[in-house]
């Protein structure tokens, strides 16, 4: 008794000491999601193509190019300026302002558009990925440790059993037999007790690998009311066709792929540019002193022929559109059989666990009983024993259960693209305060051209 009542202690003691390292599930997504490799990545993939955008909204704006030159001329002409060396020197400036190009830059702008707000899904898509895993990791560990806990429950009780049968022998109540079958599920329960230690290494290592840091002192229970949940299937799967990361980036490349083929049927189209030259020129073809000069011109230039590369770049991208939408659709049918798996098994664990529950319960009274029954010798000692090992088993199965619902919960608000949202995390996908030169989305593209007409990309 005086074991038992030092072996609670210990346990109060060290829950009194770690209290203050206990961490939610939801703190340890939050506290390293942005350090996770694969979510850095994916933001700062979103990031680069943010830069891409701004590039494409260049070809509104004009260009401006500065040319120096300096150096050696010899002049030779068969009428006027006959072997002539002079030090030649030329300074030009030149402005080319874009007015029409065949809705090539509304096109691209369209485009670089689509693959940022894809980049944004896809970086959203790895960070419910991640907040998925590391959840995971963290009940995955939770559950082995509370299958340690059982164990060490159930070698306390076969530790009682066998002294209370060497008791019996030493008294000459007890028989040889049943002091050998005692010690034999006093070894079992030793070698449970040492798996489900060495199976929380593991969950201990793989915390670590999945989430990039030591497991915190302390697991609390996901409590079941901590993530919202859909009413009904029909319900999640709404939601995820609305707002599943992945179901943003199919959709998203597939409006890419249109303004793609807006940009390459652009070539069928005239350009024209305004190109303003400003020269400032000296000893230039064999005549000394400043040869200087002002243009202001409007170019238009038109491919007439270019062996079919220009329609052939239209079909191209027409059969990319239709890449494009079937990749949509099976990303659709994915998520559908996902969340149906994850929605079957989170109803059927939940029943589960009704029947689990009264099993332990049932277990619990029954070994109780035998233990009376066996003190005034009404039972024998392996049918103590059993009871013991099924009040065991009954308790790891209820505890499994649980953590494989909690665990099927996640991976439906997974399934649905809510997951994130469900915990209150931000994904930080914008720049620093530092970094916000870039002032209101470069401002407004100057209207030189309306933008080509859109198409469905349903």
């Amino acid at each position: 008794m005086a074991f038992k009542q030092s072996m609670l202690a210990a346990a109060v003691l060290v829950a009194v000491s770690s209290a203050a390292s206990a961490a939610t599930v939801q703190q340890v997504v939050a506290d390293n999601l942005a350090e996770n490799p694969d979510v850095a990545r994916a933001i700062e993939a979103y990031r680069a193509v943010v830069k891409e955008v701004d590039q494409a909204k260049a070809g509104y704006y004009p260009t401006v190019d500065a040319t120096l030159g300096y150096g050696y001329e010899w002049t030779d002409k068969d009428q006027g300026v006959q072997d002539v060396e002079l030090n030649r020197r030329e300074a030009h400036l030149n402005i080319n302002q874009m007015l029409f190009d065949g809705f090539a830059t509304p096109s691209e702008v369209k485009r670089q558009r689509a693959r940022m707000a894809s980049a944004e899904a896809e970086a959203t898509d790895t960070a419910e990925n991640y907040a998925l895993q590391a959840s995971r990791a963290y009940l995955e560990l939770l559950r082995r440790d509370q299958l340690v806990k059982l164990a060490k429950e159930t070698l306390y009780n076969h530790v009682k059993i066998y002294d209370q049968i060497k008791r019996r022998s030493e008294s000459g109540l007890g028989t040889l037999a049943s002091i050998q079958q005692a010690e034999g599920r006093l070894a079992l329960a030793e070698v449970n007790t040492l798996a489900a230690e060495n199976n929380l290494l593991d969950a201990q290592a793989n915390y670590q690998r999945v989430v990039g840091q030591e497991p915190p002192a302390e697991l609390e229970q996901l409590m079941d009311d901590a993530l919202p949940m859909p009413g009904s299937f029909e319900e999640a799967l709404t939601n995820a066709n609305e707002n599943h990361p992945v179901v943003g980036i199919a959709q998203y490349d597939v409006e890419a792929t249109y303004a793609q083929r807006d940009a390459a049927k652009s070539r069928m189209y005239p350009r024209l540019d305004l190109e303003i030259e400003r020269r400032w020129d000296e000893n230039l073809d064999g005549v000394e002193g400043d040869d200087e000069d002002l243009t202001a011109m409007l170019r238009l230039r038109y491919n007439l022929f270019n062996g079919g590369a220009d329609k052939a770049r239209i079909r191209q991208t027409e059969y990319q559109i239709g890449e494009a939408q079937q990749v949509q659709r099976d990303s659709m049918r994915q998520i559908k059989q996902s969340l149906e798996l994850s929605w079957n098994a989170y109803e059927i664990l939940g029943r589960q666990i009704e029947h689990l529950q009264q099993h332990v319960n049932s277990s619990e009274q029954t070994r109780n009983s035998y233990q009376k029954q066996f003190d005034i010798g009404q039972r024998s000692l392996l049918d103590l024993l059993d009871t013991e090992n099924e009040v065991f088993t009954a308790k790891n199965q209820l505890a499994e259960a649980q953590l494989d619902q909690q665990i099927a919960k996640l991976r439906i608000l997974n399934g649905m693209g809510s997951l994130l949202s469900a915990m209150n995390i931000q994904l930080p996908l914008e720049e620093s305060a530092s970094m916000t030169a870039d002032a209101a989305d470069m401002q407004e593209e100057p209207a030189m051209q309306e933008e080509a007409p859109a198409e469905s990309a349903s």
